[in-house]
């Protein structure tokens, strides 16, 4: 069970009896007050990683309303929008998500999917309930991904591209703060982008206890971000933005825990040109695969005891080491067979494996 953080504790209760006060419905939007609308019912889209283009954030989703009329046409839009994404959020793990494929692909934060392999519940705003396993978890990021296993389809939610989000724009998070409670709709608040970084986005959009993994719309509906925590700030709400999905993405579906942010290992070598096999083409001079022997036209047959028949094979079983690790290689030279150690490096670069 994911507890509440430290800075929300003293908004717990006061979300508690806005939750039954009657008349919420009616929505009061500023920069910084977010609003809370019971909201039912939904459409969706796919599981390919999110878009890796940067796309222009419409006009009208960015600006701020200057009339009553803008007002209630902002409103009328987040009710529609609300209802049409809110059948994909789902409570997992006392925490929360989102689903966005059909065969049931669920985004939500590391610290919530904890390992990859873990059976959990997913409850969708209706009640029904489905089986699923935690995939990959990226701790550096806090991305982390979990799939349905029971037949679907499945309500999700279509993800947007990965640069389709500008400081200023309205956008929507649903969750379930505190507890999830059958029938329940997710919990809508409603604020702007205050900011956007590689690693995060910045919203005044509050977080609370159970949103961990609460997904960030934008007007149109689509995924932007994923919740991920606060700070003392009621203004200061930041989010895993789907970059740092899409950066990741083949490896959390393979269900690999990985921290990206963690000093990568570098072998120092280069395939060779035109050839279907692990050979070699070029070493980086003074790298770890030249100080361990290594030289261009080496055939790597194994790597740490893991046999190699193509280069592609290589930087996957580099990346699951450590810099500083030695690793017991096999190269094919000529027509003897060769074991050397290799003291991996550290890669700034992200090139070479």
């Amino acid at each position: 069970m994911v507890g509440i953080p430290h800075c929300i504790a003293s908004r717990r209760a006061r979300l508690a009896s806005d939750w039954r006060r009657p008349g919420l419905a009616g929505v009061l939007i500023r920069a910084t007050v977010c609003v809370v609308l019971l909201v039912a019912a939904g459409p969706a889209v796919a599981v390919e990683p999110p878009g890796r283009t940067a796309g222009a954030a419409s006009a009208e989703a960015a600006r701020s309303p200057k009339t009553i009329g803008d007002l209630k046409a902002l409103e009328q839009r987040i009710r529609k929008t609300a209802a049409a994404v809110s059948p994909s959020v789902v409570a997992l793990a006392g925490a929360s998500g989102v689903v966005v494929s059909a065969d049931g692909y669920v985004l939500t934060v590391a610290h919530v999917g904890q390992r990859a392999g873990r059976p959990i519940s997913v409850v969708f705003p209706d009640g029904r309930r489905a089986t699923a396993i935690t995939l990959g978890n990226d701790s550096g990021a806090d991305a982390g991904m979990a799939k349905i296993s029971d037949p679907g389809p499945w309500p999700h939610a279509e993800m947007a591209g990965c640069g389709d989000l500008k400081p200023g724009e309205w956008c929507l998070m649903l969750g379930y703060p505190i507890t999830f409670e059958a029938g329940r709709p997710p919990v809508l608040r409603v604020g702007r982008v205050l900011r956007t970084e590689k690693m995060s986005v910045i919203t005044d959009g509050p977080i609370m206890g159970g949103d961990s993994g609460a997904p960030l719309f934008n007007l149109d509906g689509k995924v932007v971000a994923i919740g991920t925590m606060c700070d003392r700030s009621l203004v200061h709400n930041i989010h895993v933005p789907l970059g740092r999905f899409a950066a990741v993405w083949d490896r959390l579906v393979r269900g690999e825990d990985f921290d990206s942010l963690a000093p990568k290992p570098l072998l120092g070598a280069a395939a060779a040109a035109g050839v279907a096999d692990a050979r070699l083409g070029s070493i980086d001079p003074g790298g770890p695969a030249e100080k361990a022997g290594l030289k261009p036209g080496d055939v790597l047959l194994k790597f740490g005891g893991k046999e190699v028949h193509k280069f592609a094979e290589v930087s996957p079983l580099v990346q699951r080491r450590k810099p500083g690790e030695k690793v017991e290689v096999e190269v094919r030279r000529g027509t003897e067979t060769v074991k050397l150690q290799v003291t991996l490096g550290q890669d700034n670069s992200g090139d070479n494996p």
